[in-house]
């Protein structure tokens, strides 16, 4: 009779986890401005921090102006895969929007897939220290969590919240293929 050999060429034990994105959207939208640069796959860049992971769901929140301008900097398959969750967007006198309530429906997809067991990961995109109790919080769901910052450091606050720290500064992302540097004109 002959046996299977598995040898060390199994599936590492986190390739049987779901994994669940979290994207603070307008946050991440100005880093990337900031840093002059254009994703054309949110999704690759996010797929590269799972560690292998099955991804369930990836969740991109905003308003529709933040939206809108983000689509015309990345281009049409920037969000791809992602499933956008609109807040409220309030026009200031100064023409600025201001969002209602894109936070707090994060918070609350975060916290609920945690506790009905949808994710065995959870991973916010985010420099936002609004969000510290939150990763905490889904800890308590049995959840690891995760941060990933992208063009710029996470506060230590919200670094020390999570079990895993993911950092992708500009260089990074252009030398790995995730990014390429916007034209002057189009900033």
């Amino acid at each position: 009779m002959m046996g299977i050999h598995l040898g060390g060429g199994g599936f590492p034990p986190q390739s049987f986890q779901k994994a669940m994105v979290f994207i603070d959207g307008t946050n991440l939208f100005h880093r990337l401005k900031a840093a002059g640069l254009r994703v054309p796959s949110l999704k690759n860049l996010l797929l590269s921090k799972l560690g292998g992971r099955q991804v369930a769901r990836i969740y991109l929140y905003t308003v529709e102006q933040q939206l809108q301008s983000a689509t015309e900097v990345h281009g049409d398959q920037f969000l791809d895969g992602i499933r956008i969750i609109l807040g409220e967007g309030i026009k200031k006198s100064d023409g600025n929007v201001k969002e209602k309530g894109v936070d707090a429906m994060l918070v609350a997809d975060m916290v609920y897939h945690a506790a009905s067991k949808n994710c065995e990961y959870a991973l916010v995109v985010t420099l936002d220290t609004d969000f510290v109790h939150v990763v905490r919080r889904v800890e308590d769901f049995g959840c690891r969590s995760a941060v990933l910052s992208v063009c710029a450091q996470a506060p230590e606050r919200l670094r020390a919240a999570c079990d895993d720290y993911y950092e992708m500064d500009s260089e990074f992302l252009l030398q790995q293929g995730f990014a390429e540097r916007i034209p002057e004109t189009k900033k």
